[in-house]
């Protein structure tokens, strides 16, 4: 079987963890080549691996042995990236969120179709072990017909530059709660028809000078009459903490991630749970499957798991709560 030549684009953690396993997991996948702006960082991930390096991403592009790209660049330059990829017929997988709007979004599925490459959106929680079994129980019918979706999303630390940015990350709502929007509508196989948002800058005064909030609560309803709750916070005391649930009329489907199972501490105040500190030590294998996924699917010709459709929906199920917080009215999804 062939393999696909592969690109990295953007080597922050992310896009380091995303060359390091097309370097080493995918058999049918070779890396090729990695690309940043900075120099240094290049060189240094392509020396690692063995591979050649590139500051100027439409030189990599130029390359034929790439077959495809892997985006992890900031949001903001997502669009573009793209675009770009597109018009050199190139496949890609371009983390998440898809880009920073609903427009920006559009623009590049125009130029996805019209160039008729495969794009893949990276909410890599679908490629995760607990919420396949949750999706697996649920498809079956085991807890009934679902009528309820609850997320719990908070983070130990507001992001860092750019990200802290909602102009040019999408702020609270696209850059970390899209994850759970993407999953709600996976987990019920149906749309966010309509949201209600409560929240603001509670913690950090640097959120609020840049207009991002860092406590949020969102009640959704859905295209099949279920309801909806996701709460989202920029900090954590203990560390990353996730978790979802759907209830049904016959049972209940449970995802957490609170506590570190590996290590306990037992004394007069009673058991203690390590917090998980580090986001890739549990969704690693997710990544891996994610990304096997990506090169199947060019392989197989099959249309990914997630889409460029699926990126723009969580798009637009942020915009519409960014307009709930600031009209402070329940916005109807069309």
């Amino acid at each position: 079987m062939p393999k696909i030549g592969v690109g990295v684009v953007g080597l922050g953690r992310i896009g380091q963890l995303h060359a390091e396993i097309f370097r080493t997991k995918i058999p049918n996948a070779e890396l090729v080549a990695v690309s940043d702006v900075i120099e240094d960082v290049a060189k240094n991930v392509a020396a690692r691996l063995g591979v050649k390096y590139y500051t100027k991403y439409e030189e990599m592009l130029k390359n034929p042995e790439i077959d495809a790209v892997v985006i992890c660049t900031p949001t903001f330059l997502h669009k573009e990236m793209i675009i770009l990829a597109a018009e050199h017929d190139k496949h890609i997988l371009c983390e998440k969120p898809i880009t920073v709007t609903v427009k920006d979004a559009d623009e590049a599925l125009t130029k996805i179709a019209k160039a008729g490459v495969t794009l893949q959106i990276g909410y890599m929680r679908r490629f995760d072990y607990a919420y396949q079994q949750a999706k697996e129980k649920i498809k079956k019918g085991e807890i009934g017909k679902p009528i309820t979706y609850i997320a719990i999303a908070r983070d130990p630390a507001p992001p860092p530059g750019w990200a802290a940015d909602p102009k040019l990350s999408g702020g609270i709502f696209l850059d970390m709660l899209s994850h759970d929007f993407d999953m709600a509508r996976w987990l019920l196989d149906a749309e966010v028809e309509r949201v209600h948002v409560e929240g603001g800058a509670m913690i950090y005064d640097e959120i609020k000078e840049k207009g991002d909030l860092d406590v949020v609560t969102i009640n959704v309803k859905f295209s099949n009459g279920a309801i909806g709750h996701v709460h989202g916070s920029r900090k954590s005391a203990f560390g990353y903490d996730l978790r979802t649930e759907v209830l049904g009329t016959e049972g209940t489907v449970y995802v957490g991630y609170r506590q570190d199972p590996m290590f306990a501490i037992g004394t007069k105040q009673g058991l203690t749970y390590w917090g998980i500190k580090w986001f890739f030590k549990r969704f690693y294998d997710a990544y891996v499957e994610e990304d096997k996924h990506f090169i199947q699917c060019l392989l197989e010709e099959k249309i990914p798991l997630i889409t460029g459709e699926d990126g723009k929906k969580a798009v637009q199920i942020a915009e519409a709560a960014w307009k709930s917080y600031k009209e402070g009215k329940t916005i109807q999804i069309t």
